[in-house]
């Protein structure tokens, strides 16, 4: 599918237009197509928050049909699903304590995924803000409408959002303090610590400790992809039990990061924790 980029969408981002071209796709569809490299300008990759000029030529190396289904008819199994993970709500988003194991946007290999549930919410256009990753259990939100995704996606952008995270850290961690360095991507395809990069900043705090383990309070700063993962590996050299990605001995089928609280102006949600974490901890 190709697009030539008229006068009056000069200076728009990429993303905006492909979602005018891709009017049904959802918004995590169609940010893994600009991550996977599906959609190019002028013949060169394109990142979604890149803007493009009058004359460009966007092309989009995707079958559309292939998107996840559009669940109008408002399943009851898939929306009782969603009210059982839903911890607050108003009337401009609502919040979910996301399962370890549910993927937010549908990959290979998936059926399902947290879009697949918020499509079935009778009523409203509702959009992903955030991501957490698949193994990552906690604080999700979801706006209700255009408006309000744009209010909490500049929210999130400002860091006027307030994450706080807890982990079980394989090693024992006696001080608090803070993180920061720089992340980018190595041969391996993981993240590694570096010398130049996105710099990623992470408040930590050790609250318990757990036989050989800790019980860390993490307050990400910045945003950058397996942050917590890689600054507890790399940076505390205490990597997150269960993680099989920074892990070289992860003991456990669970990934122990949980997004336990999220703040947001004077409100304040905050996910339970699921239950390989409340055995780990004696609760």
């Amino acid at each position: 599918m190709e697009y030539t980029v008229t006068a009056e969408n000069d200076g728009v981002r990429a993303d905006r237009i492909v979602k005018n071209i891709c009017a049904d796709a959802g918004y995590v569809f169609i940010q893994k197509l600009f991550r996977t490299h599906k959609v190019k300008v002028n013949g060169k990759k394109v990142a979604a928050s890149d803007r493009v000029k009058a004359g460009d030529k966007i092309q989009i190396f995707a079958n559309i049909s292939e998107k996840a289904p559009d669940i109008r008819e408002h399943s009851p199994q898939l929306f009782e699903k969603l009210k059982s993970m839903i911890i607050f709500e108003n009337d401009d988003f609502f919040a979910i304590n996301k399962p370890a194991g549910l993927a937010v946007q549908l990959g290979t290999g998936l059926t399902v995924c947290v879009e697949t549930f918020i499509k079935a919410y009778p009523n409203a256009d509702c959009h992903l803000v955030h991501r957490l990753d698949k193994d990552t259990s906690g604080v999700l939100l979801i706006a209700k409408g255009q408006q309000a995704a744009r209010k909490l996606t500049q929210l999130f952008r400002e860091n006027e959002i307030q994450k706080t995270y807890l982990a079980i850290v394989d090693g024992k961690i006696k001080k608090a303090g803070v993180i920061t360095d720089f992340l980018e991507k190595g041969k391996d395809e993981k993240m590694h610590v570096a010398t130049a990069g996105q710099k990623a900043v992470t408040d930590y705090k050790p609250l318990q400790t757990v036989g050989y383990n800790t019980l860390l309070e993490l307050k990400p700063h910045t945003g950058r992809k397996h942050q917590l993962r890689v600054h507890c590996a790399e940076e505390l050299k205490a990597p997150i039990l269960g993680d099989k990605k920074y892990n070289k001995n992860p003991q456990y089928n669970k990934l122990f990061l949980h997004a336990y609280k999220l703040q947001i102006e004077n409100i304040e949600i905050t996910a339970e924790l699921p239950e390989h974490f409340r055995e780990m901890i004696g609760e």
